[in-house]
């Protein structure tokens, strides 16, 4: 819990030091699915880059016995010229922590970290082009640390479980909106 304590503290202040145009909030669509509200911001840093801060929390996913917290910085390169319009690629890092049992005594709590690339494209949606949304998919590489805990008739016994292991990264349908900024004045 500490790491990602650290990992959030050290993303937010990427974004008290960037200087930049545009602002969005944005949220990612598919981990409504599993109950997993998320919300996340991306920041304009240059004419062809930005950094995100994602944040999701699961409280009894599917209806399950299941706790999770997830942060996952990133930073964007946009191929088109222009922050958060069209195709992008991304390099971010994620990490989290998680508890699940179930009613047959089974435990399995532990923290994951790791690495990976996305690919994305961002549409413009409405009028005033304030809201966006993005489909991405990649692929990460992860490093998890579990404690496994079964109950068998009067013991508990536990198996600790480390390793890597490459999963599918930030697979999404997010919508996002566009701040507005205020105009210098002349």
């Amino acid at each position: 819990m500490r790491r990602l304590f650290l990992t959030t503290i050290i993303s937010l202040s990427a974004f008290g030091t960037a200087r930049a145009q545009m602002l969005a909030l944005k949220t990612d669509a598919l981990p409504y699915v599993a109950f997993a509200p998320n919300l996340g911001a991306e920041l304009v840093t240059s004419n062809k880059t930005s950094v995100t801060l994602e944040a999701v929390v699961a409280l009894h996913s599917f209806g399950t016995n299941m706790k999770a917290a997830a942060v996952s910085p990133e930073f964007r390169y946009y191929f088109h010229g222009r922050p958060m319009t069209r195709e992008f690629i991304g390099f971010s890092v994620v990490g989290a922590t998680y508890k699940w049992y179930n009613d047959d005594g089974k435990t399995f709590k532990g923290n994951v970290g790791g690495f990976g690339l996305t690919f994305g494209y961002v549409w413009r949606l409405g009028v005033k082009q304030r809201w966006n949304m993005e489909a991405r998919g990649g692929i990460g590489l992860y490093r998890y640390n579990q404690q496994s805990r079964y109950a068998w008739e009067g013991s508990q016994d536990e198996f600790p479980e480390r390793g890597w292991v490459v999963l599918p990264y930030k697979v999404g349908l997010a919508f996002s909106y566009i701040l507005p900024t205020e105009k210098k004045k002349k």
